[in-house]
């Protein structure tokens, strides 16, 4: 008895998404991997904060970003108000930079781990 269920479409799904991320990273010049989001008090008011690490490239609080799902489907572009690397505010991230604080502009996105954040090459 077949109920119509295909294994196969899942695995071309996962194929797509794999490819997607793999064009990502091999795209980019800049990116982060955002490990958790949290809402944190801010002047009377909650403001997001993106913590992660930089995989590879460089970037400043100047820079536009883009965010992107674990699977690699664009959610936004998005620009910064301050980073951190540990408790220092920065001006610039580093690949290889851990414990970064992200503290993006556009408040009304929805962030989650697992997202990623990057920059295009030119």
């Amino acid at each position: 008895m077949k109920f119509g269920f295909s294994k196969k479409q899942p695995d071309e799904k996962k194929q797509q998404n794999y490819q997607r991320v793999y064009e990502l990273h091999e795209n980019a010049k800049f990116l982060c991997y955002i490990d958790d989001v949290y809402l944190e008090p801010y002047q009377g008011a909650s403001c997001v904060k993106l913590e992660g690490v930089v995989a590879f490239g460089t970037g400043t609080v100047d820079d536009q970003y883009i965010l992107c799902n674990c699977n690699g489907v664009k959610k936004a572009d998005i620009t910064m108000q301050e980073l951190y690397v540990g408790n220092d505010s920065v001006q610039c991230l580093e690949g290889g930079d851990k414990r970064v604080a992200l503290y993006p502009n556009e408040q009304d996105i929805a962030y989650k781990a697992g997202d990623l954040l990057y920059q295009k090459r030119d």
